[in-house]
Protein backbone atom coordinates (compact mmCIF):
# COMPACT_ATOMS: atom_id res chain seq x y z
CA UNK A 1 0.00 0.00 0.00
CA UNK A 2 1.40 3.58 -0.47
CA UNK A 3 2.28 5.33 2.52
CA UNK A 4 -0.39 7.96 2.30
CA UNK A 5 -3.18 5.30 3.11
CA UNK A 6 -4.73 4.53 5.84
CA UNK A 7 -4.43 5.73 9.82
CA UNK A 8 -1.61 5.22 12.19
CA UNK A 9 -4.27 6.35 14.66
CA UNK A 10 -7.39 5.64 16.27
CA UNK A 11 -9.78 6.55 18.65
CA UNK A 12 -10.84 3.83 21.30
CA UNK A 13 -15.04 3.28 21.44
CA UNK A 14 -13.80 1.80 24.59
CA UNK A 15 -11.54 4.24 26.83
CA UNK A 16 -12.13 6.99 24.50
CA UNK A 17 -8.30 7.37 24.02
CA UNK A 18 -5.97 7.17 20.90
CA UNK A 19 -4.28 4.37 20.01
CA UNK A 20 -1.65 2.92 17.09
CA UNK A 21 -2.25 -0.22 15.09
CA UNK A 22 0.23 -2.31 17.44
CA UNK A 23 -2.23 -1.86 20.74
CA UNK A 24 -5.44 -3.44 19.59
CA UNK A 25 -6.95 -6.68 18.09
CA UNK A 26 -7.08 -7.20 14.11
CA UNK A 27 -10.29 -6.06 12.17
CA UNK A 28 -13.38 -5.02 13.53
CA UNK A 29 -12.25 -6.45 17.11
CA UNK A 30 -10.21 -3.28 17.29
CA UNK A 31 -13.50 -0.88 18.54
CA UNK A 32 -12.13 1.92 16.90
CA UNK A 33 -13.28 5.00 14.82
CA UNK A 34 -11.58 7.96 13.20
CA UNK A 35 -10.35 10.85 14.91
CA UNK A 36 -11.78 13.40 11.78
CA UNK A 37 -15.42 11.91 10.43
CA UNK A 38 -16.55 9.22 13.67
CA UNK A 39 -16.71 6.36 10.94
CA UNK A 40 -15.97 2.84 12.43
CA UNK A 41 -12.59 1.87 11.25
CA UNK A 42 -11.13 -2.05 11.13
CA UNK A 43 -7.21 -2.51 12.30
CA UNK A 44 -5.95 -3.97 8.84
CA UNK A 45 -3.16 -6.58 10.30
CA UNK A 46 -2.33 -8.71 7.06
CA UNK A 47 1.38 -10.22 6.56
CA UNK A 48 1.66 -8.38 3.02
CA UNK A 49 1.08 -4.79 3.54
CA UNK A 50 1.95 -2.41 6.40
CA UNK A 51 0.03 -2.81 9.46
CA UNK A 52 -3.16 0.67 9.58
CA UNK A 53 -6.57 1.28 10.44
CA UNK A 54 -9.08 1.50 7.84
CA UNK A 55 -12.25 3.03 7.53
CA UNK A 56 -15.77 0.34 7.32
CA UNK A 57 -18.78 1.07 5.35
CA UNK A 58 -21.56 -2.00 4.51
CA UNK A 59 -19.28 -4.61 5.22
CA UNK A 60 -15.82 -3.75 3.26
CA UNK A 61 -13.26 -1.15 3.18
CA UNK A 62 -13.69 2.09 2.23
CA UNK A 63 -11.41 5.09 1.16
CA UNK A 64 -9.89 7.12 3.70
CA UNK A 65 -11.85 10.37 4.96
CA UNK A 66 -10.24 13.60 3.78
CA UNK A 67 -7.91 14.63 6.17
CA UNK A 68 -8.54 11.47 8.10
CA UNK A 69 -4.40 10.71 8.36
CA UNK A 70 -3.68 14.62 9.17
CA UNK A 71 -6.16 14.55 12.01
CA UNK A 72 -5.53 11.54 13.40
CA UNK A 73 -1.80 12.70 13.65
CA UNK A 74 -2.61 15.60 14.84
CA UNK A 75 -4.65 14.37 17.70
CA UNK A 76 -2.43 11.67 18.10
CA UNK A 77 0.17 14.41 18.90
CA UNK A 78 -1.95 16.08 21.01
CA UNK A 79 -2.96 13.91 23.46
CA UNK A 80 0.82 12.62 23.82
CA UNK A 81 1.78 16.54 24.71
CA UNK A 82 -1.28 16.70 27.32
CA UNK A 83 -0.07 13.98 29.29
CA UNK A 84 3.81 14.80 30.27
CA UNK A 85 4.56 16.34 33.44
CA UNK A 86 7.72 18.03 32.50
CA UNK A 87 8.71 19.31 28.71
CA UNK A 88 12.22 20.53 27.66
CA UNK A 89 12.35 24.42 26.19
CA UNK A 90 14.11 24.95 23.32
CA UNK A 91 16.25 28.80 23.35
CA UNK A 92 15.37 31.58 21.83
CA UNK A 93 17.32 33.15 19.40
CA UNK A 94 16.38 36.57 18.00
CA UNK A 95 18.58 38.50 15.42
CA UNK A 96 18.96 41.82 14.00
CA UNK A 97 21.08 43.33 11.06
CA UNK A 98 24.21 40.68 11.89
CA UNK A 99 23.72 40.84 15.85
CA UNK A 100 22.36 37.80 17.46
CA UNK A 101 21.22 37.18 21.85
CA UNK A 102 19.46 33.91 23.03
CA UNK A 103 18.11 32.92 25.96
CA UNK A 104 19.31 29.18 27.10
CA UNK A 105 15.73 26.72 27.33
CA UNK A 106 14.98 25.58 30.49
CA UNK A 107 12.79 22.79 32.05
CA UNK A 108 9.00 23.27 32.39
CA UNK A 109 7.64 21.18 35.08
CA UNK A 110 3.75 20.57 34.13
CA UNK A 111 1.39 20.96 37.03
CA UNK A 112 -1.87 20.67 34.64
CA UNK A 113 -2.93 20.51 30.79
CA UNK A 114 -6.09 21.48 29.00
CA UNK A 115 -7.25 20.50 25.27
CA UNK A 116 -8.92 23.60 24.69
CA UNK A 117 -10.61 22.26 21.16
CA UNK A 118 -12.84 19.32 23.95
CA UNK A 119 -13.50 21.95 26.69
CA UNK A 120 -15.91 24.60 27.01
CA UNK A 121 -13.99 27.55 28.70
CA UNK A 122 -14.86 31.09 27.27
CA UNK A 123 -11.47 31.83 27.60
CA UNK A 124 -10.92 30.10 24.12
CA UNK A 125 -14.51 30.64 22.44
CA UNK A 126 -15.50 33.58 20.74
CA UNK A 127 -15.14 35.64 17.88
CA UNK A 128 -11.09 36.17 17.41
CA UNK A 129 -10.15 33.63 19.99
CA UNK A 130 -7.03 31.21 20.24
CA UNK A 131 -7.71 28.16 20.72
CA UNK A 132 -4.40 26.36 21.40
CA UNK A 133 -3.53 22.54 20.89
CA UNK A 134 -2.68 22.31 24.27
CA UNK A 135 -1.73 24.60 27.24
CA UNK A 136 0.92 23.57 29.54
CA UNK A 137 0.60 25.00 33.35
CA UNK A 138 3.35 25.10 35.85
CA UNK A 139 2.92 25.61 40.18
CA UNK A 140 4.05 29.16 39.50
CA UNK A 141 0.79 30.84 37.56
CA UNK A 142 2.81 30.09 34.42
CA UNK A 143 1.54 28.87 31.36
CA UNK A 144 2.72 27.40 27.16
CA UNK A 145 0.01 26.86 24.64
CA UNK A 146 1.66 24.33 22.33
CA UNK A 147 0.32 23.76 18.48
CA UNK A 148 0.96 21.16 16.66
CA UNK A 149 1.65 21.53 12.68
CA UNK A 150 0.45 18.71 10.61
CA UNK A 151 -0.43 20.69 7.14
CA UNK A 152 -1.35 24.19 8.57
CA UNK A 153 1.61 26.25 9.82
CA UNK A 154 0.46 29.64 11.66
CA UNK A 155 -0.48 32.14 9.94
CA UNK A 156 0.31 35.91 10.56
CA UNK A 157 -3.34 36.53 11.79
CA UNK A 158 -2.96 33.76 14.03
CA UNK A 159 0.58 34.73 15.20
CA UNK A 160 -0.92 38.19 15.99
CA UNK A 161 -3.62 37.05 18.10
CA UNK A 162 -1.35 34.85 19.66
CA UNK A 163 1.30 38.39 20.53
CA UNK A 164 -1.92 39.79 21.94
CA UNK A 165 -2.81 36.68 24.57
CA UNK A 166 0.94 37.14 25.66
CA UNK A 167 1.29 33.72 26.37
CA UNK A 168 4.51 32.30 24.83
CA UNK A 169 3.63 29.62 22.13
CA UNK A 170 5.79 26.38 21.23
CA UNK A 171 4.71 24.65 17.55
CA UNK A 172 5.55 20.92 16.70
CA UNK A 173 5.85 20.70 13.09
CA UNK A 174 4.95 17.59 11.84
CA UNK A 175 4.37 18.11 8.33
CA UNK A 176 7.40 16.75 7.39
CA UNK A 177 6.97 13.43 9.06
CA UNK A 178 2.73 12.56 8.60
CA UNK A 179 3.08 10.75 5.22
CA UNK A 180 5.88 8.50 5.98
CA UNK A 181 3.60 5.84 7.96
CA UNK A 182 4.38 3.52 10.04
CA UNK A 183 4.02 5.51 13.47
CA UNK A 184 3.50 4.48 16.69
CA UNK A 185 2.33 6.37 20.22
CA UNK A 186 6.01 5.34 21.23
CA UNK A 187 7.73 6.53 18.50
CA UNK A 188 5.55 10.10 17.94
CA UNK A 189 6.33 10.69 21.83
CA UNK A 190 10.19 10.02 21.17
CA UNK A 191 10.05 12.51 18.23
CA UNK A 192 8.37 15.10 20.12
CA UNK A 193 10.64 15.18 23.14
CA UNK A 194 13.71 14.42 21.33
CA UNK A 195 13.49 16.01 17.42
CA UNK A 196 15.33 19.69 17.70
CA UNK A 197 14.19 20.04 14.74
CA UNK A 198 10.49 20.03 14.30
CA UNK A 199 10.06 22.66 17.47
CA UNK A 200 9.98 26.37 17.30
CA UNK A 201 8.33 29.52 19.06
CA UNK A 202 5.84 31.00 17.23
CA UNK A 203 6.13 33.40 20.20
CA UNK A 204 7.86 34.01 23.37
CA UNK A 205 7.46 36.29 26.30
CA UNK A 206 10.71 37.53 25.91
CA UNK A 207 11.10 37.86 22.56
CA UNK A 208 10.57 41.88 22.41
CA UNK A 209 12.83 42.55 25.16
CA UNK A 210 15.67 40.72 23.47
CA UNK A 211 14.98 42.10 19.96
CA UNK A 212 15.00 45.61 21.77
CA UNK A 213 17.93 45.13 23.58
CA UNK A 214 19.37 44.00 20.12
CA UNK A 215 18.70 47.17 18.28
CA UNK A 216 20.18 49.58 20.83
CA UNK A 217 23.43 47.16 20.82
CA UNK A 218 23.16 47.83 16.78
CA UNK A 219 22.50 51.10 17.10
CA UNK A 220 25.21 52.17 19.61
CA UNK A 221 27.62 50.15 17.03
CA UNK A 222 26.48 52.06 14.53
CA UNK A 223 27.16 55.57 15.99
CA UNK A 224 30.69 54.07 17.44
CA UNK A 225 31.50 53.48 13.72
CA UNK A 226 30.37 57.00 13.40
CA UNK A 227 32.34 58.42 15.55
CA UNK A 228 35.91 56.65 15.37
CA UNK A 229 34.82 57.56 11.39
CA UNK A 230 34.52 61.13 12.25
CA UNK A 231 37.43 61.28 14.40
CA UNK A 232 39.76 59.29 11.59
CA UNK A 233 38.62 61.28 9.07
CA UNK A 234 39.56 64.40 11.30
CA UNK A 235 43.07 63.68 11.84
CA UNK A 236 43.82 62.58 7.90
CA UNK A 237 42.34 62.59 4.72
CA UNK A 238 40.15 59.48 4.07
CA UNK A 239 42.34 56.74 2.64
CA UNK A 240 39.70 54.74 0.25
CA UNK A 241 42.48 51.84 -0.48
CA UNK A 242 43.19 51.52 3.44
CA UNK A 243 39.65 51.68 4.64
CA UNK A 244 38.06 49.07 6.06
CA UNK A 245 34.75 48.15 3.34
CA UNK A 246 31.77 49.43 4.86
CA UNK A 247 30.14 47.58 7.28
CA UNK A 248 33.27 45.31 8.40
CA UNK A 249 33.46 47.77 11.49
CA UNK A 250 30.02 47.10 12.51
CA UNK A 251 30.37 43.26 12.56
CA UNK A 252 33.51 42.98 14.13
CA UNK A 253 32.06 45.48 17.15
CA UNK A 254 29.00 43.21 17.26
CA UNK A 255 31.06 39.98 17.60
CA UNK A 256 33.70 42.36 20.56
CA UNK A 257 29.98 42.81 21.85
CA UNK A 258 29.55 39.10 22.02
CA UNK A 259 33.00 38.29 23.14
CA UNK A 260 32.58 34.80 22.27
CA UNK A 261 33.64 35.03 18.22
CA UNK A 262 31.26 33.24 15.35
CA UNK A 263 27.90 31.83 17.47
CA UNK A 264 25.89 28.75 16.24
CA UNK A 265 22.30 27.82 17.72
CA UNK A 266 22.34 25.06 20.71
CA UNK A 267 19.28 23.63 21.29
CA UNK A 268 19.03 23.97 24.67
CA UNK A 269 21.75 26.92 25.60
CA UNK A 270 21.00 29.44 22.77
CA UNK A 271 24.15 30.34 21.27
CA UNK A 272 27.42 28.85 22.03
CA UNK A 273 30.67 29.85 20.48
CA UNK A 274 31.66 28.05 17.21
CA UNK A 275 35.11 27.47 18.24
CA UNK A 276 35.35 24.38 20.56
CA UNK A 277 38.46 26.28 22.45
CA UNK A 278 36.51 29.55 22.99
CA UNK A 279 33.69 27.71 25.18
CA UNK A 280 35.35 27.53 28.37
CA UNK A 281 35.44 31.58 28.41
CA UNK A 282 31.25 30.95 27.77
CA UNK A 283 30.97 28.73 30.67
CA UNK A 284 32.91 31.24 32.57
CA UNK A 285 30.40 33.67 31.88
CA UNK A 286 27.09 31.84 31.70
CA UNK A 287 27.97 29.52 34.45
CA UNK A 288 29.49 31.49 37.75
CA UNK A 289 31.18 30.46 40.95
CA UNK A 290 31.21 27.06 40.55
CA UNK A 291 31.30 24.48 43.27
CA UNK A 292 34.28 22.02 42.81
CA UNK A 293 34.99 18.29 44.15
CA UNK A 294 38.51 16.73 43.99
CA UNK A 295 38.25 13.57 42.84
CA UNK A 296 41.18 10.64 42.60
CA UNK A 297 43.26 11.84 39.59
CA UNK A 298 40.20 14.11 38.36
CA UNK A 299 38.68 17.44 39.91
CA UNK A 300 35.12 18.18 39.25
CA UNK A 301 33.19 21.29 38.75
CA UNK A 302 29.27 21.99 38.98
CA UNK A 303 27.77 25.12 37.85
CA UNK A 304 24.25 26.68 38.34
CA UNK A 305 22.54 27.48 35.32
CA UNK A 306 21.32 31.47 35.46
CA UNK A 307 18.08 30.03 35.20
CA UNK A 308 18.18 28.29 38.80
CA UNK A 309 19.04 24.61 40.29
CA UNK A 310 17.04 22.82 37.23
CA UNK A 311 19.85 23.25 35.10
CA UNK A 312 23.81 22.56 35.86
CA UNK A 313 27.03 21.95 33.91
CA UNK A 314 28.89 18.83 35.35
CA UNK A 315 32.36 19.82 34.31
CA UNK A 316 35.50 17.21 34.65
CA UNK A 317 39.21 17.80 34.53
CA UNK A 318 42.41 15.77 34.79
CA UNK A 319 44.64 15.60 37.74
CA UNK A 320 47.71 14.07 37.65
CA UNK A 321 49.14 11.14 35.19
CA UNK A 322 45.99 8.48 34.72
CA UNK A 323 43.19 10.60 34.15
CA UNK A 324 39.64 8.91 35.47
CA UNK A 325 37.27 11.66 33.90
CA UNK A 326 35.90 9.36 31.26
CA UNK A 327 35.18 6.64 33.91
CA UNK A 328 33.62 9.57 35.85
CA UNK A 329 31.58 10.99 32.91
CA UNK A 330 30.10 7.53 32.80
CA UNK A 331 29.15 7.36 36.51
CA UNK A 332 27.16 10.78 35.94
CA UNK A 333 25.14 9.32 32.76
CA UNK A 334 24.46 6.12 35.34
CA UNK A 335 23.56 8.56 38.06
CA UNK A 336 21.34 11.28 36.07
CA UNK A 337 19.20 8.31 34.30
CA UNK A 338 18.90 7.01 37.50
CA UNK A 339 17.28 9.65 38.89
CA UNK A 340 15.22 11.14 36.46
CA UNK A 341 17.47 13.83 35.20
CA UNK A 342 17.68 14.81 31.39
CA UNK A 343 21.74 14.71 30.82
CA UNK A 344 22.95 16.25 27.23
CA UNK A 345 26.70 16.79 25.80
CA UNK A 346 27.59 20.25 26.04
CA UNK A 347 30.03 20.38 23.34
CA UNK A 348 33.08 20.07 25.21
CA UNK A 349 34.84 16.56 26.31
CA UNK A 350 33.83 15.99 29.73
CA UNK A 351 31.14 18.05 29.95
CA UNK A 352 27.36 17.54 30.44
CA UNK A 353 24.37 19.34 30.98
CA UNK A 354 21.99 18.04 33.38
CA UNK A 355 18.54 18.98 34.16
CA UNK A 356 15.30 18.13 35.90
CA UNK A 357 13.80 18.80 39.34
CA UNK A 358 15.90 19.49 42.66
CA UNK A 359 18.84 19.28 39.94
CA UNK A 360 21.50 21.25 41.45
CA UNK A 361 20.29 19.26 44.92
CA UNK A 362 20.66 15.99 43.45
CA UNK A 363 24.32 16.32 41.35
CA UNK A 364 25.65 18.29 44.79
CA UNK A 365 24.83 15.27 46.77
CA UNK A 366 26.22 12.76 44.08
CA UNK A 367 29.54 14.59 43.49
CA UNK A 368 30.17 14.68 47.36
CA UNK A 369 29.42 10.83 47.72
CA UNK A 370 31.94 10.49 44.55
CA UNK A 371 34.47 12.74 46.38
CA UNK A 372 34.23 10.63 49.68
CA UNK A 373 35.29 7.76 48.34
CA UNK A 374 37.67 8.44 45.58
CA UNK A 375 39.05 11.85 46.44
CA UNK A 376 41.05 12.61 49.47
CA UNK A 377 39.75 12.14 52.95
CA UNK A 378 40.19 15.81 54.05
CA UNK A 379 38.66 17.23 50.65
CA UNK A 380 35.39 19.33 50.91
CA UNK A 381 33.42 21.13 47.99
CA UNK A 382 34.43 24.72 47.97
CA UNK A 383 33.46 27.41 45.85
CA UNK A 384 35.87 28.58 43.26
CA UNK A 385 36.70 32.21 42.53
Amino acid sequence: MKNDEGLDFALSRTTGRMVDITMVERGLACDCICPSCGATLQARKGRKNRHHFSHYVAGSAAATCEGGRESALHAAARYIIAAWRQIELPALIVRDGGLQDSLPGRTFDVVHTELPDEQSRSTFRGAGAVRPDVVLYNGQGEQVWCEVRVTHAVDDLKQARLQGYGVSTLEFDLSGMYRLGGWTLASLELALKADDAIRRWVFHVDQARLAQQLRERRLAAEEHRRNQLDLQNAKQPHDPVNSPPHGEDEEREGLNLQDCGELIPHPAMGLIPKDPSKRLAFIERSYPAPRCYRLARAIAFLRHHPHGDSTCLVTFGSMGSGSRTSEYDALLSEFACSAGLSCSYFGIPESRQVRGIRCHELLDAFLTGLQAETGSANSSPSIET
